[in-house]
């Protein structure tokens, strides 16, 4: 799964983190990539949040700190219940000249289907500015290099994108064309998960189960995957 949770702040502008764990616990994954998650900030009530979907749903949780203000931090998480072999943060470039915020790539390696193979899982949130996506991207094609890789998260931008080409001839869209935000009426398809090597695509889409449509801002993006 991945899935761009707002801080836990839902349509109804309440922040619930037990609504987005619920979302997530409707879908079962084993692995979830999360955009947007909050520690220590006062608009989400100060705590972990990376720290508490993972007690709550059973999941062992890594987070990439985008931006950091004394005790408060916002940026990306990683949920899983494979065993974690290897946890990597990657800056992406921006451009220093515009207002705008950091950007990280959380790559964690997971031992998966077997205990002597692995499968690299890059989480992601880029730019909402068009020009800086095309060098965010390739900075993420130099780690999908691995045989078995799957590259999940809020692209803020559709699967036509031309700066999604860099990742055109390593990976596939697992998702293709499921529209995820917003999650009330969804109309874009700006969520992703891509994989590479000898993945196979079971099923995939929007998930909309119990309240995934007023949970967060964006609906969360899932895919079922096995070895071919």
């Amino acid at each position: 799964m991945s899935y761009n949770i707002h801080h836990g702040r839902g349509a109804d502008d309440r922040v619930d983190l037990a609504r987005i764990a619920g979302v997530i616990a409707s879908f079962a994954p084993d692995v979830v990539a999360l955009q947007e998650v909050d520690a220590g900030k006062r608009r989400s009530g100060g705590v972990d949040q990376a720290i508490q979907l993972g007690e709550q749903l059973g999941m062992r949780a890594e987070y990439a700190v985008c931006m950091e203000h004394g005790c408060e931090r916002y940026g990306i998480a990683t949920l899983t219940k494979l065993p974690v072999l290897e946890v990597r943060t990657l800056e992406l470039p921006i451009h220093a000249h515009r207002r705008t915020e950091p950007r990280r790539a959380l790559l964690t390696r997971l031992a998966w289907p077997t205990p002597e193979r692995t499968v690299a899982v890059v989480n992601t949130h880029l730019s909402v500015v068009r020009a800086e996506r095309p060098g965010q991207i390739a900075a993420i094609a130099e780690l999908a290099n691995d045989d078995e890789v799957i590259v999940a998260g809020d692209l803020n931008c559709t699967p036509w994108s031309r700066a999604l080409r860099v990742l055109r001839p390593k990976l596939r869209s697992a998702t293709k064309r499921t529209r995820s935000w917003p999650a009330r009426v969804p109309l874009f398809p700006i969520d992703h998960i891509l994989v590479g090597g000898p993945l196979h695509v079971v099923e995939s889409g929007g998930w909309t189960s119990g309240e995934a449509r007023r949970a967060s801002d964006h609906l969360p993006v899932v895919a079922v995957l096995e070895v071919a």
